[in-house]
């Protein structure tokens, strides 16, 4: 009887053990595995976070180019010493003579006389008297210079404006009367003969204030600067 007991539990027994053996063979892989892994991981981060205990440095010069040079002082313009031609003229309408000089010069021709233009002279004097019971005085003793009120302007004849710099400054003798409407008295210096109709029909478009004394009307004598400007 007891060789059959111990029979049965050894045959018991044996699917026990190997269970266990399963069971060890089991975790120690499992230890294997875990280990591996944790060394494999210990192994990646000193290669990530340990850096390289030599470094090479590399030495790289760096050319410094030069300012530049700084630009040349401005030069007083100077007169030329090199030899130039000088021009002579000598006398109206005569030959021209070349000389040669250190310096360039124009000489001036010489002038004996020059006739002056020639236009009516009569036609200056618009109002050789002036009759009127409204006394005519001269601005100075009036209340106030009287000023333009109205004007219209006229354009230079192109003949003027050719030979003129762009400002043609005239005078005038005007008699202002009572109203304000302006006439010529005398035209003193129309600078040229073409400006005559100018001046004529400037003053004919044109109205002062009305002259006063004493806070009256009156008629004045006006001594009157006329310029004419174009561009």
């Amino acid at each position: 009887m007891s060789s059959i007991a111990e029979q049965a539990t050894s045959r018991d027994l044996k699917p026990s053990s190997k269970k266990l053996f399963k069971r060890l063979t089991v975790y120690t892989l499992a230890l294997i595995i875990v280990a591996t892994l944790f060394m494999t991981l210990e192994w990646l981060k000193s290669e990530v976070t340990t850096p390289n205990k030599t470094q090479s440095i590399n030495k790289i010069d760096v050319a410094v180019l030069p300012p530049p040079p700084p630009p040349p002082p401005a030069q007083k313009q100077t007169k030329s010493t090199s030899l130039s031609d000088t021009v002579n003229v000598m006398g109206l309408g005569g030959a021209v003579q070349v000389q040669y000089g250190s310096e360039p010069a124009m000489a001036m021709p010489s002038v004996k006389s020059l006739d002056p233009p020639k236009f009516d002279v009569a036609s200056l004097h618009l109002l050789d008297s002036f009759h009127s019971s409204v006394p005519l005085l001269e601005v100075e003793h009036l209340d106030r210079i009287p000023k333009v009120v109205s004007q219209k302007y006229q354009r230079p004849p192109l003949a003027v404006r050719k030979i003129a710099n762009n400002r043609i400054e005239t005078k005038v003798e005007l008699i202002i009367d009572q109203t304000g409407k302006p006439y010529i008295k005398k035209i003193i210096d129309p600078i040229y003969p073409e400006m005559i109709p100018t001046i004529k029909a400037w003053v004919k478009d044109a109205h002062f204030e009305i002259p006063k004394k004493e806070g009256k009307p009156v008629q004045a004598v006006y001594f009157y600067n006329l310029n004419f400007n174009y561009g």
